[in-house]
């Protein structure tokens, strides 16, 4: 791919998908998105997202927003049961909503107005077409030898068939990715053998003392068998100063997947059972007054506090899935490309989703420019894919105290990368 793609279909539009959208559209390409969601303005749940490096530099070179999109820097302490400050880390991390940040995105893509960017930027010269097609669902993929285009059919809210094609075609449709099962990409699922209660509240709902306990730290607190992250982040506008924030909270539980626990967590207050998130507002009340009693008298006062401010309608959760494809990134003779969460989903510890999006991104733009091959940008996306992987699993079963996983992660993460230092040697 040294040369721009004319057109340009991506499918899905979270996060990585805009990413993808945004670089290409502003490189001339012609660029269709494709949502299966229907809303035109994406619901957040308000979840927070950490940046990184890679994600910094994106936005350097591509949002014309002029929005403050990140916190300023945090640092990380550690807690223990009741005590509140065992350890500083040397992690220093800028955090940001989910809402704040695909709101900068479309302003960028396709000039959404939003509370958070009203004054969207203009189109600029050089700029390709952007469509931001929200529910279609994307139902079919072909592409024959030889040809120059793919063709991507989909079906509307309507029950309503359509085609449209290519000259590329992103995969960045998330952990479940439809992109990667169409191409039958070879693929390692799996549940982690936990859950991850989720939720916000205002600072304003809690007192001065937990509001300043939790301004200035992303805190993990360990309970041994169990453990949470709590840091603050903005709302889905760019507010970041004290007292106007959110106080976000992940909360790693230990559940098998067969248990009746499981059945009764993802039941909603309408008596669907989910198979994998229920959102915030659907989370029955006594599901989580029951996880809420099971703890909250063995943790720190401020996170007790926190946790007990949390509305059951602020709750969502979900059971952490992984899924590695096995395969290059790179399929139908460079026409179909995976990102993100689509060639590689990790468990949330390290916080790598974005991050690995926005760094598949700048490594298209190497290839683009001529200082690195395809092949090249598939062979290290493949690479950082099987480390994160790794490395999220190698926090997550720590955390939870799943020793024996612990030692065995331990052991491949020490065989990978051994295997790659010794390739690179």
């Amino acid at each position: 791919m040294t040369s721009t793609p004319r057109s340009v279909i991506i499918v899905g539009g979270s996060l990585a998908g805009l990413m993808h959208g945004v670089y290409f559209k502003r490189h001339g390409s012609d660029v269709v998105i494709l949502e299966q969601d229907p809303s035109e303005l994406r619901s957040s749940h308000q979840a927070g997202i950490a940046f990184g490096p890679a994600v910094e530099e994106f936005l350097r070179k591509y949002d014309h927003t002029g929005v403050q999109s990140r916190s300023p820097p945090i640092a990380t302490r550690l807690a223990y049961r009741k005590r509140k400050d065992i350890k500083r880390l040397s992690i220093v991390r800028h955090e940001t909503s989910w809402g704040l940040l695909y709101r900068v995105l479309r302003a960028n893509f396709d000039g959404l107005a939003s509370d958070a960017v009203p004054n969207p930027p203009p189109v600029r010269d050089g700029d390709g077409r952007a469509q931001y097609l929200a529910g279609r669902r994307v139902t079919g993929l072909e592409h024959n030898r030889g040809d120059q285009v793919v063709s991507v059919r989909f079906v509307d809210q309507d029950g309503k068939e359509g085609s449209l094609t290519a000259d590329l075609v992103i995969g960045a449709d998330g952990g479940n990715s439809t992109v990667r099962t169409l191409l039958q990409a070879p693929t390692i699922r799996g549940y982690s053998g936990y859950v991850a209660w989720r939720g916000t509240v205002p600072e304003k709902d809690v007192s001065p003392e937990t509001a300043r306990y939790f301004a200035d730290f992303s805190t993990l607190t360990l309970l041994g068998d169990t453990y949470f992250v709590c840091y603050p982040i903005p709302p889905d506008t760019p507010t970041f100063s004290p007292g106007t924030r959110l106080i976000n909270w992940v909360w790693y539980w230990n559940l098998a997947e067969s248990s009746s626990e499981m059945a009764d967590i993802l039941m909603d207050t309408a008596g669907r059972v989910h198979g994998t998130t229920v959102p915030a507002g659907l989370v029955r009340p006594e599901a989580w007054k029951r996880q809420l009693a099971r703890t909250v008298s063995r943790v720190t006062a401020p996170l007790a506090e926190l946790l007990s401010a949390t509305p059951p309608s602020a709750v969502f959760v979900t059971k952490v899935n992984d899924a590695l494809c096995e395969a290059s990134p790179v399929f139908c003779d460079g026409k179909v490309l995976l990102v993100g969460d689509a060639f590689a989903h990790f468990r949330p510890h390290l916080t790598m989703a974005t991050e690995q999006a926005a760094w598949h991104c700048l490594g298209l733009e190497k290839v683009r420019q001529g200082e690195m091959e395809m092949d090249q940008w598939a062979k290290e996306a493949r690479v950082y894919a099987k480390r994160m992987h790794l490395a999220s699993n190698l926090v997550g079963v720590f955390g939870v105290g799943r020793w024996w996983e612990l030692l065995k992660t331990v052991c491949q993460y020490v065989v990978f990368m051994v295997r790659l230092n010794l390739r690179k040697g």
